[in-house]
């Protein structure tokens, strides 16, 4: 998820977000907020052609191991990777749009003229799917069973949902035009329509495309040249993360598994296995650790993210023993200044409500 967003009357994104990580609310509250969120990114850039082809860094983790690094001003929002097999390209994760996906498509053609064959989605994340629809041909969509599950019973409903919301902002707007004389009003209400307008029309052409093949414990890609393990390790960020192991060079591609020198998104997270999940993932022997945002990463940093879930289990654990509420935890726990420097700080309180709604079930 890309952390900042521009907002107005019409675009209160970052206002709901806010409040759902400020407040316990049921699941229906937190599914709007998130599609609020997908808006709101989307129409961030939406009349300055910012997903006309806008370029991430590709660098070179190994002989045919690549990785494209998502900066944080960049609307592309989530890393992805991609791997040159004996006669095909495996990609892993595709971006946030469909302009986004076409542009990893010409920077992988850029270094191979070798088809891509095979995508593999880490999880239903719109942010790691949606350029899915970017590679044409016979391309093989991999993630495990929950995950397509997920993008079949959730993103194309909240996709529908998110277009129902923009249509319902235009309309407002419309109307907010024709009772206004003040003309800047009406300039920036111009201007405000023809962006959202632009968002509906590039998401109408938006076709989901859900994994056809689902993985369940692991599959092995048995390439002459560089041969490669989908494994599935335990829940964590969502209940369908998928780690692309390449077990040569010693490189795994994790997706939002892993947050390197951030704070992890946890709306669809599960906390308490999350750490027993990461603690599999330590066990690979690989060296170097692919994040699904932010900076490569190495075993170390992993154990830095496990070290911060375990410290958060320790905040929270001895107040939810004592029967505090969920607000007296918000109130008292800080985030220590050794985590000054993370990413996402504005996800602390979610990640206490999240790690206080499991311990309290857990009891």
């Amino acid at each position: 998820m890309k952390p900042q967003m521009n907002t107005d009357k019409y675009g209160s994104a970052s206002v709901c977000v806010h409040l759902w990580f400020r407040m316990l609310r049921p699941v229906g509250f937190r599914l709007l907020c998130f599609e609020l969120l997908f808006f709101g990114l989307l129409t961030q850039h939406a009349g300055s052609g910012a997903y006309q082809g806008e370029d991430g860094e590709v660098r070179k983790l190994a002989e045919g191991v690549y990785v494209r690094i998502a900066a944080a001003d960049q609307s592309i929002v989530s890393n992805a990777g991609f791997v040159e097999l004996d006669n095909s390209v495996l990609v892993f994760d595709t971006h946030f749009t469909l302009e986004a996906g076409q542009s990893l498509l010409a920077a992988i053609q850029k270094i191979t003229t070798k088809p891509v064959r095979y995508l593999v989605n880490s999880h239903f994340h719109p942010d790691h799917t949606h350029g899915n629809q970017s590679f044409a041909g016979p391309v093989h969509i991999i993630a495990t069973t929950n995950a397509r599950r997920d993008v079949v019973q959730r993103d194309l409903p909240a996709m529908n949902r998110t277009l129902g919301i923009a249509q319902a902002q235009i309309e407002k707007m419309k109307k907010d035009l024709i009772a206004t004389k003040d003309p800047a009003q009406q300039a920036g209400l111009r201007a405000q329509i023809q962006q959202h307008q632009k968002f509906l029309d590039r998401m109408t052409g938006l076709k989901i495309l859900p994994p056809v093949l689902g993985v369940e414990d692991s599959l092995d890609v048995n390439d002459t040249v560089r041969p490669a393990r989908l494994l599935y390790l335990g829940k964590g960020h969502t209940d369908g993360d998928l780690v692309l192991y390449l077990p040569k060079e010693k490189i795994a591609f994790v997706g939002d598994l892993f947050f390197n020198s951030a704070l992890p998104n946890t709306q669809d997270a599960f906390l308490l296995e999350w750490m027993r999940t990461l603690a599999e993932l330590l066990k690979l022997d690989a060296e170097t650790f692919v994040p699904g945002h932010g900076p490569v990463g190495t075993k170390s940093e992993v154990k830095d993210f496990l070290k911060y879930l375990e410290e958060l289990k320790e905040w929270v654990e001895p107040r939810v023993t004592e029967g505090a509420a969920m607000e007296q935890v918000l109130r008292e726990v800080k985030l220590p200044p050794k985590y000054s420097s993370y990413s996402y700080q504005y996800f602390f309180p979610a990640n206490l409500q999240k790690m206080y709604s499991e311990l309290r079930a857990a009891k």
